[in-house]
């Protein structure tokens, strides 16, 4: 397994290297231009200077932005020991130096790593990763980032994304190219765009290949994949469960591609895992009370959990929400730490033989199929623009067309994210999250029950989305509309939606999930008190208006053509059209080919 994530890590570097030095080689060969080289010299240069000088600027974000302060190794020997000695003796066993340890005073568990060398390197932990995590797995964050700094992550990352930031400067030096020949280098600009669009996702693959590295040098290096497994099941809970400050969202957002975890990812484990505690005292089991290897066997519980990663482990739309992460999903993190379990002969904490047991339950053409169908549904609106296009081209006047089939496809679109709710049945939130069916586009009709904990932007004032309990501890985002926009919402949650924080409430929507998972509100009912959202209608009212304007704009075009066409006489292939009734045309000098042209104003041909 590791030798494969090596592999995969140097054949993606070579990729890149390819993209570039064959639009270089292209350029040699089509002929210089000045100051084209200069540009790219300056763009490696630039990066050069920012991978040395970067560190030092992160320090004084970290310290003014976030008040983070340094820690002493024996400050977190003091409070950590296990912690500590685990550094100590994995920086001596790979021979660097101890990282400058840095702590943000902030709940949110997270972790991060940065520097330009593995001895310049700083890691920096939140108050938050020792409140959710106990010491066997906050050595086994530790680790994670050590395995990072240890595999030069730092110079691995800034090289890839070098050639990717060369890629796009060829293609802006290209494109301005302009002679009397117009631009010889056209080709080139757009191979280069190409090529930075393939190399834009290339770089989040290598950037998850590095992650699942870090998560197998934690592994080895704890000689317990389990504790780095239940890690990243605290953490996302963590997350999902702390309130969403401006603070908060700031330090998560801005360390998002650094960080242990992706925020966006954390929601689905993090809120099934809140639906646990809520399950009683055997989850004291998952949080260090029992040894790791008990864990799959004593809680049932957690085998709740293992169905939240059906989705991630299977559903195709996750294989899409995955390719602009940086991190992989956390059901595949896991799998692959289990997998390393089995090596070791240990008893992984989840049983991905049930997991895979589950999957193979799954009816893959259901899926599959209605993956492929909503994947053209997503792309109705552009399939309906390009075909009145290409109809344009063969008939003129299918140009006015276009907006009124843009706008059929976009009312297609709206209509199915949202079926009618006749269907719509009580559920939970772990219900819905073990869903392996479950679309970001197909809205599923539900009905939840719980109570509104708080705004989902915890930070926003005006903010109209809240964020809900459900009886079973679930927790999830509700979006709501209002049906005057913008300022509709803004009085929403200014008014009423801080008036429903702390009250039981029955909704009634669409559960949509990706990366992340909502509920698109129809309706909310509280005591004495009840909430009609827009959603829906917000979602198709656009189409509606451009379906509207588009046949307006096609009728006129229409007519305008029919006004304009020429009358053609119906002529055979060797005669030609009357001017007027009882004209004959001149015999042809040439009898048979080809016959003589009418007078001047007489229609030819068709």
């Amino acid at each position: 397994m590791k030798a494969k994530l090596w592999f995969a890590s140097l054949v993606t570097l070579g990729i890149l290297f390819s993209f570039v030095f064959t639009i270089l080689m292209a350029f040699a060969y089509e002929g210089g231009l000045i100051g084209a080289g200069l540009m790219l010299a300056l763009t490696v240069l630039i990066n050069l200077v920012m991978w040395l000088v970067s560190p030092l600027i992160m320090d004084l974000v970290q310290r003014w932005v976030y008040k983070s302060r340094v820690i002493e190794i024996e400050e977190l020997r003091a409070n950590k020991p296990r912690v500590a000695e685990f550094v100590e003796r994995v920086c001596q066993k790979h021979g660097i130096r101890v990282p400058k340890l840095r702590l943000i005073d902030d709940m949110n568990p997270t972790a991060f790593c940065y520097g330009s060398t593995a001895n310049r390197s700083r890691l920096v932990v939140s108050r938050g990763l020792f409140h959710y995590l106990d010491d066997r797995e906050a050595s086994a964050v530790y680790g994670h980032e050590l395995g990072h700094i240890i595999h030069r992550d730092f110079i691995v990352m800034t090289i890839a994304a070098t050639m990717v930031q060369i890629l796009y400067e060829i293609y802006a030096i290209a494109i301005r190219v302009r002679t009397r020949r117009g631009n010889p280098f056209l080709p080139l600009a757009i191979a280069s765009l190409i090529f930075y669009w393939l190399g834009t996702y290339l770089l989040l693959f290598l950037s998850r290949t590095r992650e699942y590295l870090a998560d197998r040098f934690a592994a080895e290096e704890m000689g317990d994949p389990n504790a780095l497994s239940m890690a990243l099941v605290k953490i996302a809970y963590g997350i999902a469960r702390e309130p969403d400050t401006v603070q908060a969202k700031r330090l998560l957002r801005s360390t998002r591609a650094l960080g242990i975890y992706d925020p966006k990812a954390a929601a689905g484990i993090g809120y099934a895992y809140q639906s646990l505690e809520k399950s009683g005292a055997a989850v004291a089991v998952a949080t260090g009370a029992a040894p790791p290897g008990e864990v799959a066997v004593a809680l049932p519980g957690l085998r709740r959990i293992e169905k939240v990663f059906l989705f991630d482990l299977f559903n195709p739309w996750a294989k899409v929400a995955e390719l602009g992460s940086t991190h992989p999903l956390t059901g595949k993190r896991i799998r692959a730490l289990g997998n390393y379990c089995a090596e070791l002969g240990q008893q992984p904490l989840f049983s991905f033989e049930r997991i895979d047991a589950s999957g193979r339950e799954i009816d893959g053409g259901k899926m599959y199929g209605k993956f492929f169908f909503e994947v053209v549904i997503y792309f109705l609106p552009h399939i309906a623009g390009v075909a009145s296009l290409v109809g344009g081209i063969l008939y003129e006047p299918a140009l006015f067309g276009i907006p009124l089939a843009i706008g059929l496809g976009l009312l297609c679109r709206g209509l199915y994210r949202y079926p009618g709710l006749g269907s719509a049945e009580p559920t939970t939130v772990l219900d819905l999250m073990s869903d392996p069916y479950a679309s970001p586009l197909r809205g599923r009709p539900v009905v939840l029950e719980g109570r509104v904990i708080g705004k989902a932007d915890a930070g926003g004032r005006f903010g109209e989305d809240m964020e809900m309990e459900d009886r079973g501890g679930g927790l999830i985002m509700l979006n709501y509309e209002s049906p005057v926009p913008i300022l509709g919402n803004i009085f929403f949650g200014a008014g009423k939606a801080n008036r429903l924080i702390g009250q039981d409430v029955r909704v009634l929507g669409w559960f949509r999930r990706s990366v992340f998972h909502v509920v698109d509100l129809k309706r909310l009912e509280a005591e004495g008190m009840r909430v009609s959202s827009y959603t829906r209608f917000w979602g198709i009212f656009a189409a509606v208006l451009l379906v509207i304007a588009g046949a307006a704009l096609a009728a006129v075009g229409v007519s305008a053509a029919a006004v304009t066409a020429p009358y053609y006489y119906q002529a055979t292939p060797y005669q030609t059209a009357p001017a007027y009734p009882g004209y004959q045309p001149a015999p042809s000098p040439y009898p048979g080919y080809p016959p003589a042209a009418p007078p001047y104003g007489a229609p030819g041909p068709k």
